[in-house]
């Protein structure tokens, strides 16, 4: 009787050594798999920066628009390019900066509307700078 006892013990120990072994490696995989994680940069004084452009006929509208969270000297550099032998290059620069909390630019230009094109737009806020790309 002993015999048959020491068995079915055995036996439910090794079922649930299984069963949580099962659990964990389970577990693990879940939380190794991080690569869909994406790290965002923590800005201390941008708040928000927003790059946009349209093209509409022969027409590139481009906007930029800037906050910060403190009152500071805020810079913005848009440029316009143009897509050339595979390479991107500016062909149209505008730039504007105040002291404040919030600063925009919206530019219009004229272009081929058989090239492609990209707004690049560069943004300072006080000592921090960040760039922008946005694609019609």
């Amino acid at each position: 009787m002993k015999a048959k006892s020491f068995r079915n013990l055995t036996i439910m120990l090794l079922v649930a050594l299984f069963a949580f072994s099962s659990a964990f490696s389970v577990n693990a995989a879940v939380i190794d798999n991080d690569d869909d994680l994406i790290a965002t940069p923590y800005y201390t004084t941008i708040s928000m920066h927003a790059t946009y452009i349209s093209i509409s006929g022969i027409t590139a509208t481009c906007s930029t628009t800037l906050t910060s969270k403190v009152s500071t000297t805020l810079k913005i550099k848009m440029e316009l390019q143009k897509k050339k032998s595979g390479v991107y290059e500016t062909i149209e620069t505008w730039s504007t900066s105040e002291t404040g909390r919030s600063l925009g630019m919206d530019k219009k230009r004229n272009i081929n509307i058989l090239c492609d094109y990209r707004l690049k737009a560069t943004y300072t806020a006080g000592s921090e700078t960040v760039i922008s790309y946005d694609y019609p």
